[in-house]
Order: structure tokens, then sequence, then C-alpha cells
């Protein structure tokens, strides 16, 4: 059985929830509805983060900069 999650920005990374709810919307639902196993889920929300946590370091603060 799957479970649902709320979906809201502070779930979302920094920059994603920076570009307003329907990024940050769009960014949760593709890792909670599009991908069913949560074992990749996991691996590929993890790699997620760690992309984000390398744009902060580099500076980024636009979505459209990626």
């Amino acid at each position: 059985m799957n479970r649902l999650v709320a979906i809201t920005a502070s779930h979302a990374p920094a920059l994603i929830a920076a570009s307003g709810p329907g990024a940050s919307y769009r960014f949760l639902e593709f890792f909670t509805a599009q991908i069913r196993n949560p074992h990749t889920r996991r691996a590929y929300a993890r790699k997620a983060a760690e992309f984000f946590d390398w744009l902060a370091a580099k500076g980024v603060k636009q979505l459209a900069t990626i």
C-alpha cells in the first residue's frame, strides 16, 4: 500500500521552493506519484538532494539558471 505525503514547499529543496508552489508541487509529485518503487524513490530523492545542495554551494539562486 502506498502512503501519501502532504506536499508542501517545506519538503522541497530551497531552490525549488523559491520558484513557487507550482514548482514545489511538481518536484514532490514526481517523487511521490511517478516513482512507485520505494527504494528507487529514496535513491532518486537522495541524489536530487545532493544535486541541489551542490547548486546551493555554487551560489545558484534561480531554477532558470540550471
